[in-house]
C-alpha cells in the first residue's frame, strides 16, 4: 500500500505541475480564442488532477483501516 501512496503521490505532483501550466496559458492567452481553448484543456486536466486525489485519498484511508486491523 505504501508503493501505491508513493506512486500516486507523485503522479498527481506530476498533473498538478501540468494544471498550473494550463492555469498560466489561460491567464496570459493572446485571443479569446486561445483563452476558451487553454481553458478547455484547464478543465479536462483539473477533472483528471480531481480524479487522482480522489485515489489517494481512498488509499490513505484503505492504508489507516489496515494499520488498525
Amino acid at each position: 500500500m505504501e508503493k501505491l501512496l508513493i506512486k500516486l503521490s507523485q503522479w498527481f505532483s506530476d498533473e498538478q505541475e501540468i494544471l498550473d501550466q494550463l492555469a498560466h496559458d489561460v491567464a496570459t492567452s493572446d485571443t479569446v480564442e486561445d483563452m476558451v481553448t487553454a481553458k478547455q484543456a484547464y478543465m479536462i486536466q483539473e477533472s483528471k488532477v480531481d480524479v487522482i486525489q480522489e485515489a489517494l485519498r481512498f488509499a490513505e484511508f484503505e492504508k489507516e483501516e489496515n494499520e488498525q486491523n
